[in-house]
């Protein structure tokens, strides 16, 4: 999400007026349709009736009511006016999906995101108090990230995200450092993954094996993998960048020779 704010020409489909009018549809008739032990608003109702009219219907064809509120929805609508630079509309869903599920670490990630973005535009009036507050959601990201059974593409994914965020502030000593990890946990995966196709290349297949086979894909992912996910490329790229506008050449091909080349 940090990275692709600008410069992605499939942004401006995502987040615009007509789907950013179907979703709120969407979440209105949610809001409308839930059981009588939750508010409704009371004036208007007919309005609200016709702006809030149920898309989705049964077999018999009549409209199929919300009966909780739908964190996916909710977050989904968020990263809309996210991706539009609409950073403190997108909290007020994000933080309803916070209420539903506050170890959710897309909804920690992106309401630390949505803070610290708009530290960075000219409408905030005190960047040092959002920053400290998307730093406090993002702290809540990593906590619920590195818990026990956590897998390393997650942790990885964290520390990237991390780095991200440290390299948008200009904090490049703390970006490179969080670069860095990505690239030692990118190593880790990258022997898993060497480990898992000599155990499941052997011809006895016999429960020795299968077990230890079993072991890895509790480090890295469960069931054989099609494709694991891996931030070491754009890890890789991220650092070559910073030690070259530094003027370390030097380091920045030694990253190069040993990250982004096939």
């Amino acid at each position: 999400m940090l990275s692709n704010l600008a410069g992605d020409p499939h942004k401006s489909l995502f987040h615009s007026s007509p789907n950013m009018k179907f979703m709120l549809r969407q979440i209105k008739a949610m809001d409308f349709t839930l059981p009588e032990n939750n508010a409704k608003p009371q004036a208007r109702q007919s309005i609200w009736k016709e702006r809030a009219t149920l898309s989705t219907k049964n077999e018999a064809g009549e409209p199929i009511p919300a009966e909780e509120l739908d964190v996916a929805l909710l977050v989904l609508y968020g990263h809309i006016l996210y991706s539009g630079n609409s950073f403190y509309p997108a909290l007020n869903y994000l933080f309803r999906a916070y209420a539903l599920d506050d170890q959710n670490p897309a909804v920690l990630l992106s309401i630390g995101l949505c803070f610290v973005h708009h530290s960075m535009k000219r409408q905030a009036d005190n960047r040092h108090y959002l920053i400290m507050q998307g730093l406090s959601f993002m702290d809540e990201y990593r906590r619920v990230r590195e818990r026990t059974g956590t897998l390393l593409q997650e942790k990885q994914e964290m520390e990237f995200n991390f780095a991200r965020v440290w390299h948008s502030l200009g904090l490049l000593h703390l970006a490179v450092a969080g670069y860095e990890k990505v690239l030692s946990i990118g190593r880790k995966i990258q022997e898993s993954q060497i480990l898992i196709d000599d155990l499941s290349g052997g011809e006895d297949g016999n429960d020795t094996v299968m077990g230890e086979a079993d072991a890895v894909f509790q480090n890295t992912v469960q069931g054989p993998p099609q494709f694991v996910e891996n931030f070491s490329s754009e890890a890789a790229y991220a650092l070559q960048c910073i030690h070259v506008l530094s003027g370390d050449s030097k380091t920045a091909k030694d990253v190069t020779d040993q990250w982004l080349i096939v």
